[in-house]
């Protein structure tokens, strides 16, 4: 019989009752095929760049309603960021690090060969903004069979512009060939809740300088104990002795639900195999109310038609919808998280769920005089909606008229409608009349390969490929919205309803044109070297600058090939790569686009509407075109080992690589007189330089134990080199508070704003007036993103029985939260309780004197309330700043697989039960009251750093099972 095993050689032995064998090392065999760039399947040790692979297997072991949450922790220089605890919501996902100042730095998404869209439209910036997902989170986490992630340009070289930022390929599950029809049923069930929620204090009241006052939702009133012999009003009116209610925070916030279900059928013949899977993800949020559906249909099937001729069509239609998805930000009638943080401590929760809506359908207020809007009213009447219908499909045809010669085609296409309602309901505060908005958005996208490939060995140590291709990309676009404000009948959400309207639409496309090749060389299967060439021409830039070429050069050496087989060092293999890529613009930025308006103002008089006097408004832009604008260029180097020690039992993977984006496409502020807000030019130089390293560790591998460690470690270091002639900061966002994010010469991104004024020895300056502390303007407050990430990830393995855990690790950064500005400022948070019966309170810090010299401070503060909202109130930016670094316990997985002889004779071919949690634990942060992970800017938004009155994060756990019919 034969005896194999993974980077070992298969052995034959004779069949005994007891057998002993010794595998030898085989290089050969460790080497994996890995999918890369056009879907072109590769040796793993042919590759001259970092390409890493997750597997189908791992990102289902605790499955995600988002599939890029599954890959948290899990590749070295990948960073995931979740927007929010919204139900199917957003994330976003950077590799190593970003590079563009003009734009997100996203990567591409190709689904079996076909480039998709990861959007995340969002139309009100910052102002009640709602969490709708990005559209990679349609994927259904089950239909994957691997995840391969093309990290620099020479890996992404031969998609062209689209992928200067890394690409994510993902190839779905096939059929298998010569294999009856199997049923297999994946099923889970988890319950969620939020991770963390903030600290309160509970011994104060409602009020201003410990007097109580009803109108005030806040923490600054009498002492609740110091009281208990006088009765006060409450927000309904009726006279109560204050008590506190610890768990009204908590006790809003419901237990969330989901369920995660998949059926797939699969098979196959001589010449044929198919795949056809359905799931579904049913969640109800933390948020009372709220909730998403997701519904998956997949195909994939293949043919061989005749010896040569193979076809295989893939494809996945997404229908998803949601309910009741709530607002963050700020500046907007339907925030959620400031008006439940910021409910005075003697609330009970319960109380004000009961009496959200009085006997005429009139909201009962938190306040007498009508000033802030029930929590429950919100959920109940002002629902956020959606719904998306999505199709993702391709054809590929493959002919092979002679050996070695393969002519393929990829045709297809990804399209989705999408609808929105955001509702405010008649007699919402801050909006009395109502109003609602809806979107209907298009977005299709249109892609063809034509690729000819030919391969050949000579004299048995010599093999060369060659592949040219040909590419057409277009993407369409459409947003159509309308405005509906001033309602007649209360709850009658149509256009006619409303007393004004005011409509928008916009529609763009654009279109991408490329030829390129590729041409790779090997010598008796341990040197190989690939050298790629495409040409793009943009529909989005001049004409005389739309066309554009870029090379790239890759090669690896399997060094190992030229030692004696060694007990030692079982594998070795360096790589080295160099490219150039380049980049396009958005559509309609070269000429003057005059876009029609259905309003206007003028000063000292009320707005007008078009069409006035039977004639139309148009705007122009508020960009100058430029006409000579010309693609952005990325330059990028990488070298890398790859090293294998004690026949696989230790795995390591290193990675150095340095790029430099210039001539970047940036609008630049310009004097209004001008006519414009900005000018669109090529400007600014940023380079990011970075190591990466991948550990695998086996310590025990026994009979029936095995326990296996994989860690990841990245470090990327970020550096504008420079911006326009004169510029020495560019803002990326601002209006958040006064609070911006800004590309400097000689830093990287990072979080500026008003900061607290130091001598030279550290210690705060203080006003010898107030004895609070004194401030400085647009002071650099922190880095956006962390100095390095890391993720540990233990299995262990014993018979049937598997148990893992992820840690995932990150060290650096700062976060500005909003959400700890409000607590404190209103005297909510814990710490605010201390120091409030003290009146002489004196800050540690120093005091400037006339003549130059500093003293130690010696005034106290008024009260502490006047020190909270001075030091925490957001216009004091500062005051908000944390350290963003964490240690989390990421994921926890335990399964049992019964033994397959059990079921020999059942209809039931295997049987697994396990349990699964992820974002289970903090095991260490540095930020009070919020998951330092928060993050309120989306994948579409430039930035991070930010919670801005966020939905929280949220822990799930439960089980799971699947068997295979």
């Amino acid at each position: 019989m034969q005896i194999s095993y993974i980077g070992m050689q298969t052995a034959e032995v004779a069949i005994q009752p007891v057998v002993k064998a010794v595998l030898k090392s085989d290089s050969e065999v460790l080497d994996e095929v890995v999918v890369t760039a056009m879907g072109i399947k590769r040796s793993e040790k042919s590759l001259g760049y970092s390409v890493t692979s997750v597997k189908g297997e791992e990102i289902t072991k605790a499955r995600e309603s988002n599939i890029l949450n599954s890959l948290s922790g899990k590749i070295a220089g990948v960073q995931i960021g979740q927007s929010s605890g919204t139900a199917g919501g957003s994330s976003s996902i950077q590799i190593r690090g970003a590079s563009s100042i003009g734009s997100t730095s996203a990567p591409l998404f190709i689904v079996d060969g076909l480039p998709i869209d990861n959007g995340a439209y969002n139309p009100d910036r910052t102002n009640g903004i709602v969490d709708v997902g990005n559209r990679a989170g349609d994927i259904s986490s089950d239909d994957v069979e691997s995840i391969n992630v093309l990290k620099g340009a020479a890996a992404t070289a031969l998609y062209g512009a689209r992928a200067k930022d890394g690409a994510i390929v993902i190839t779905t599950k096939k059929g298998s060939r010569n294999s009856q029809v199997s049923v297999s049923v994946n099923s889970s069930t988890r319950f969620e809740n939020v991770l963390k929620l903030p600290d309160f204090q509970n011994e104060y009241a409602q009020g201003s300088y410990g007097k109580y006052n009803v109108k005030m939702l806040n923490g600054w009133g009498p002492n609740i104990t110091s009281v208990q012999d006088q009765k006060f009003t409450d927000f309904k009116g009726d006279e109560v002795t204050l008590k506190a209610n610890p768990d009204n925070v908590k006790d809003f916030y419901q237990t969330g639900m989901s369920y995660i279900n998949n059926v797939a059928l699969s098979g196959g013949t001589d010449r044929s195999d198919f795949r056809i899977s359905l799931s579904s993800t049913n969640q109800t949020g933390v948020i009372p109310g709220s909730n998403y559906n997701k519904y998956a249909f997949s195909v994939n099937g293949g043919m061989n038609f005749t010896k040569n001729f193979t076809g295989r069509v893939s494809a996945q239609y997404i229908r998803s919808d949601s309910e009741g998805r709530p607002a963050q930000g700020s500046n907007d009638n339907n925030l959620l998280v400031p008006l439940v943080n910021g409910l005075p401590r003697t609330l009970d929760i319960n109380n004000v769920k009961s009496n959200w809506i009085d006997e005429y359908g009139k909201q009962i207020s938190l306040d007498p005089e009508g000033k802030s809007n029930n929590p429950y009213w919100i959920i109940n009447k002002n629902k956020f909606t959606n719904q998306l219908d999505r199709l993702i499909g391709n054809i590929i045809l493959t002919y092979k008229p002679i050996e070695g010669l393969t002519i393929s085609n990829n045709a297809g296409t990804d399209f989705y409608t999408e609808t929105r309602r955001k509702v405010y309901a008649k007699g919402t505060i801050g909006n009395l009349e109502g109003q609602f908005q809806t979107w209907d958005l298009y977005k299709r996208i249109l892609n063809n390969d034509l690729m000819v490939s030919y391969e050949k060995t000579f004299a048995e140590d010599y093999g060369i490929k060659v592949m040219v291709g040909h590419n057409l990309y277009q993407e369409d676009w459409r947003n159509n919205n309308v405005l509906a404000q001033n309602l007649v009948v209360d709850g009658l959400y149509t256009h006619t309803n409303a007393k004004t309207t005011s409509p928008k639409n916009y529609t763009s496309k654009k279109r991408l044109i490329g030829i390129y090749g590729d041409i790779s060389f090997s010598y008796k299967n341990m040197f190989f070297l690939d050298i790629t060439g495409r040409n793009d021409w943009s529909s989005t830039l001049p004409v005389n600058n739309r066309s554009y070429f870029y090379p790239s050069v890759s090669g690896s050496f399997i060094f190992t090939e030229l030692m004696n087989r060694n007990d030692i060092l079982s594998y070795g293999k360096v790589r080295m790569s160099y490219a150039n890529v380049g980049s396009d613009e958005d559509p309609y930025q070269l000429a003057f686009q005059y876009t029609p308006v259905n309003d206007y103002f003028l000063q000292y008089s009320l707005t007008n509407v078009f069409p006035h006097n039977g004639l139309v408004g148009f705007t122009g832009p508020r960009t100058l075109p430029n006409e000579n604008l010309k693609p952005q260029n990325q330059s990028s180097f990488e070298v890398g080992a790859d090293l294998r020690f004690f026949q696989n039992r230790i795995r390591l993977d290193v990675t150095y690589y340095k790029s430099v984006t210039k001539d970047q496409i940036v609008k630049i502020d310009v004097p209004l007189s001008t006519g414009y807000f900005a000018n669109n030019i090529n400007a600014g130089k940023v380079s990011n330089q970075g190591v990466e390293i991948a550990l695998g560790i086996t310590p025990i591998q026994a009979r029936s134990f095995r326990w296996d460690i994989d860690a990841t470690f990245a470090k990327n270091s970020q550096k504008v080199d420079e911006l326009a002639e004169g510029l020495n900061e560019y803002t990326l966002t601002s209006g958040l508070s006064g609070l911006q994010i800004k590309a400097e010469v000689g830093g990287s991104f990072g979080l500026y704003g008003t900061g607290w004024k130091y001598d030279d020895a550290g210690n705060y300056v203080i006003n010898e007036k107030t004895g609070l502390r004194e401030t400085v303007n647009n002071k650099r407050l922190g880095d956006v993103y962390p100095d390095f990430t890391m993720g540990i990830n233990n299995t262990f393995s014993y018979k049937g029985f598997s148990l893992g855990f992820l840690i995932d690790i990150r060290q650096g950064g700062s976060v500005y939260s909003e959400t700890v500005s409000t607590l404190r400022t209103t005297g909510l948070a814990a710490e605010t309780a201390a120091h409030r019966e003290d009146a002489s309170f004196i800050e540690q810090g120093v005091i400037l004197q006339s003549d130059g010299t500093y003293r130690p401070n010696d005034v106290p503060v008024k009260s502490i309330q006047d020190y909270w909202n001075h030091t925490a109130k957001s216009s004091n930016n500062e005051g908000n700043i944390f350290n963003a670094s964490y240690v989390k316990l990421r994921e926890l997985n335990f399964s049992y697989s019964f033994p397959r002889q059990w079921f020999q004779n059942f209809f039931v071919k295997s049987l697994d039960l396990g349990f699964e949690a992820r974002n289970l634990w903090i095991i260490k942060d540095h930020v009070p009251h919020i998951d330092p992970e928060s993050n309120f800017f989306g994948p579409a938004q430039i930035g991070g750093g930010v919670e801005f009155n966020s939905i929280p994060t949220t822990r799930s756990f439960g089980f799971n099972i699947r068997l295979t019919l």
